[in-house]
């Protein structure tokens, strides 16, 4: 049976606009796509950017631990690179913890805006800034 949390991800779906900036000074633009898998179990998350002049494409599966009632995904990227994470949703603040990242976020009706921060080894530091604007459902 389905689990009901995963309607915390229906804000989601859609195709965003993505903008952001590293600390580096990279500009980040491109598009975030999130779409249900048939039958609704799973969050397909398409990302299609360029960060500076490097281009970025990963495809992001997600889905609900009801055992630990969290959410995780596992990230494929272009460059053979597979990332797994957890995600927590509590009303409009977005948390997401990987071994070496992390985000901080906030969910409007057509915005995410957040910070990324990596791990250095000894300090959380901040990576970079994002912002989505929803262009279509």
């Amino acid at each position: 049976m389905r689990n009901k949390s995963l309607d915390l991800l229906n804000p989601y779906i859609g195709k965003w606009k993505t903008e952001g900036l590293t600390m580096l000074g990279d500009i980040i633009t491109g598009t975030d796509t999130y779409e249900w898998v048939d039958g609704g179990f799973f969050l397909k998350h398409q990302v299609d950017l360029m960060r500076g002049d490097k281009t970025i494409r990963s495809l992001e599966i997600t889905h609900y631990d009801d055992m630990e009632e969290v959410f995780r995904s596992q990230s494929f990227d272009n460059e053979g690179c597979i990332s797994i994470s957890t995600l927590k949703i509590y009303d409009d603040i977005i948390l997401i913890f990987a071994d070496n990242e992390r985000f901080k976020g906030n969910f409007k009706t057509n915005t995410i805006e957040g910070t990324w921060e990596q791990f250095d080894g000894k300090n959380w530091v901040q990576w970079m800034d994002i912002k989505l604007t929803r262009i279509y459902l």
